[in-house]
């Protein structure tokens, strides 16, 4: 039997009270208690908080899920909310290409298309994955994400600026790609 699962019927609380107390649905408990889907990070901590330790994390995500059902440790879909858009690879490559060559202003070569493409393409999946980790949205998440791609890409390229220099270009990026954004919709 899932920990949770126990735990409310010792407790004798309800699915649908436990439910609103850590902020989700009763079908979302319902597949998180039978294993057919992992609880996200953030929601997690409410179920350890909200149990008082009795659940811990260990217990949410062990491995010992049913034959066919997915593994509390196991990433089912690392896409971005439905109802959120996908960012477009080329125009934040675009928007990758200025700040990286501002930020390696000395440097004579610029960085190759192959390897923008890969940044562009990191910073895609970063974004995605970050929808379930963290409460920023649009232009500051699409900045949390640059952040350590420009820095990875710095460093194979000569050298990384300072931090709150990283931190203005993820920002100057996530502007650029929001601006470009906005004029193609005119």
């Amino acid at each position: 039997m899932h920990p949770l699962k126990q735990y409310l019927r010792e407790v004798e609380e309800g699915f649908q009270d436990f439910a609103a107390r850590v902020g989700v649905s009763r079908q979302t408990l319902y597949r998180i208690v039978s294993r057919v889907q992992a609880p996200r990070p953030m929601l997690a901590r409410r179920i350890v908080e909200a149990t008082g330790g009795a659940v811990t994390l260990d217990m949410l995500y062990s491995d010992d899920a049913p034959e066919g059902a997915a593994g509390g440790a196991e990433v089912v879909n690392i896409n971005a909310a439905a109802n959120e858009p996908q960012l477009d690879q080329d125009r934040l490559r675009l928007a990758l290409a200025v700040v990286i060559n501002h930020l390696r202003a000395e440097e004579n070569t610029p960085v190759s298309p192959d390897m923008l493409a890969v940044a562009s393409e990191a910073a895609v999946n970063t974004y995605a994955a970050l929808s379930r980790l963290t409460t920023r949205q649009g232009p500051a998440r699409l900045a949390q994400a640059l952040r350590p791609v420009l820095e990875e890409i710095l460093k194979e390229t000569g050298g990384v600026p300072a931090p709150s220099a990283l931190d203005r270009g993820a920002e100057l990026a996530a502007e650029l790609y929001v601006q470009r954004r906005s004029l193609l919709r005119r």
